[in-house]
């Protein structure tokens, strides 16, 4: 079996255990119902018959996960069942995460944890009708970039102060992937470039990364980066690496993160999305 063929089989396999487990009413994690909501809008038959109970059940117990991260994960997927429903309570989980997480911006020091916030934030506030929150969220994303990045090396991996602690892979991942969000909204071409920049200032951490959502995190940056290095006026406008091949490299992150995969855990659906992503 080649490559690709094993992936959208390793997918369907996913898809079908994520459906399985909706339908048996046990509750499912925000990327597993993230993954459903993409497979129901791609019209995979048997997904609509679950789909409403478990974003029901969602709503029910998502106020349990307290971290910054899940908080995210919610967030995102609530703004995305959004796009499927007309259920305003889904609407209102979003925007509810979407204030905890914002309000807690001042307070958060570890910088993989306030980019993907700020990132989130970003991603799912005109979706959901907070268009005003995108502003300071852009703000929130400049302060961090002032106190975590250090031309030359990077970002550090907290914003506290003390001695500067340069930042792993997940810092520069998330705040990659922030500032490509950033630049999407805003068209500030400074923010793509320094994401860039970041990615390539993290490449040597990437041969010691074993952590499957870490590296499905890092090969959908890559395929974002991909997508703009593929469009002729940006490639005119920005300084960017030369020789990247970044498509190639994504594909490879994904099939190593293949082989770190927990049976059943949400990290399975993380990479199910993302291999949706790169091979969609």
């Amino acid at each position: 079996m080649s490559g690709a063929n094993e992936t959208s089989a390793r997918v369907e396999r996913i898809t079908a255990a994520a459906v399985e487990h909706a339908r048996r009413r046990e509750p499912s994690g925000p990327r597993a119902l993230l993954l459903l909501i993409r497979q129901y809008e791609a019209g995979r038959d048997g997904v609509g018959d679950v789909l409403g109970d478990a974003l029901a059940l969602a709503l029910d117990r998502h106020l349990e996960d307290r971290t910054t991260l899940a908080r995210t994960r919610w967030v995102a997927t609530f703004a995305a069942a959004t796009r499927i429903s007309a259920d305003s309570r889904l609407a209102d989980a979003a925007r509810a995460g979407i204030d905890a997480l914002s309000s807690a911006w001042p307070d958060v020091t570890v910088v993989d944890e306030a980019a993907a916030s700020i990132d989130a934030c970003l991603a799912a506030a005109q979706i959901v009708g907070r268009p005003a929150l995108i502003p300071s969220a852009i703000d929130a994303l400049e302060r961090l970039i002032s106190a975590a990045y250090q031309p030359g090396d990077g970002v550090s991996h907290a914003t506290s102060a003390g001695t500067r602690v340069r930042g792993g892979l997940a810092d520069h991942v998330r705040v990659a992937s922030a500032l490509l969000t950033g630049f999407t909204l805003s068209g500030r071409l400074p923010y793509s470039m320094l994401a860039e920049e970041l990615v390539q200032a993290s490449r040597d951490a990437l041969p010691a990364a074993a952590d499957a959502a870490l590296l499905c995190e890092t090969a959908h940056v890559l395929w974002r980066l991909a997508r703009l290095h593929d469009d002729a006026e940006y490639r005119a406008a920005a300084v960017i690496a030369a020789g990247a091949d970044y498509p190639a490299d994504a594909r490879r992150l994904l099939a190593r993160a293949a082989d770190q995969l927990r049976a059943g855990s949400d990290d399975e659906s993380l990479y199910a999305l993302t291999a949706i992503e790169l091979e969609g």
